[in-house]
């Protein structure tokens, strides 16, 4: 059996990176048939390549193994081209950053918080759960009190 018999070539548009159902940072991508973009999503931890939001790339995988694929190597992935949708790009742009933001954020508060002490934890969820029933003006205020009474200490 020949070599090329034994793999499948894939198009891919690389979307950017949003949340996984882990809460991980993952590298999203849509596969694109025929020149018509798919809604499904296939999510993955490590990119295929490093190539900007809105860039084709062709993925080649095993003809008997459709959840694996080559990563380096001649059957590599490789950009073969540019979705030329710019307001779909700018779209997938806003919110691949966004989501980076998010996620350098929640991981920044977790080093910086680490090491807290339970009741602190508790604290802060009495707040909230006051906090959810207020409305805006309240909330805004609550938020002034709160700011000014912990940098008093």
């Amino acid at each position: 059996m020949s070599d090329a018999a034994q793999i499948v070539d894939e198009e891919v548009v690389y979307i950017g990176r949003k949340q996984a159902g882990n809460g991980k940072l993952a590298h999203w991508y849509r596969p694109l048939v025929n020149g018509v973009l798919e809604e499904r999503e296939i999510g993955s931890y490590k990119p295929y390549l490093s190539v900007p939001v809105g860039a084709i790339v062709t993925i080649t995988r095993p003809a008997d193994e459709p959840e694996s694929l080559f990563v380096r190597g001649a059957h590599g992935p490789r950009l073969t081209g540019s979705w030329q949708d710019t307001a779909e790009i700018s779209e997938w742009r806003t919110r691949d950053r966004a989501e980076y933001q998010r996620d350098a954020n929640e991981r920044r508060v977790k080093r910086d918080l680490d090491g807290l002490p339970d009741d602190f934890e508790s604290a802060i969820d009495i707040l909230g759960k006051h906090f959810s029933r207020l409305n805006n003006s309240q909330r805004a205020a609550l938020m002034t009190l709160v700011t000014a009474r912990i940098l008093r200490y």
